[in-house]
């Protein structure tokens, strides 16, 4: 007989998990969109702004091109 409350493949239900699972979702979904605006406030540098900072305009525009899901890594949530 299976017993489904043991079952591996059903332990993502377990409700204390899905809080931790939503507060997750919800601090990346907030961090994906910090680092949206930020995207976009670099590619409204200027020229100078863009070199004291080490970028040029291309780099600039290939990071605000990056999907909005495309998070760095170093600044995800563990």
């Amino acid at each position: 007989m299976l017993n489904i409350a043991h079952s591996p493949t059903r332990a993502w239900l377990n409700p204390g998990r899905i809080g931790g699972q939503v507060r997750s979702f919800l601090g990346n979904l907030e961090l994906a969109l910090r680092i949206r605006s930020e995207r976009q406030t670099l590619a409204e540098l200027d020229e100078r702004t863009l070199k004291d900072i080490g970028f040029n305009r291309s780099d600039a525009y290939a990071e605000s091109g990056r999907s909005f899901w495309d998070l760095p890594v170093d600044r995800l949530r563990a």
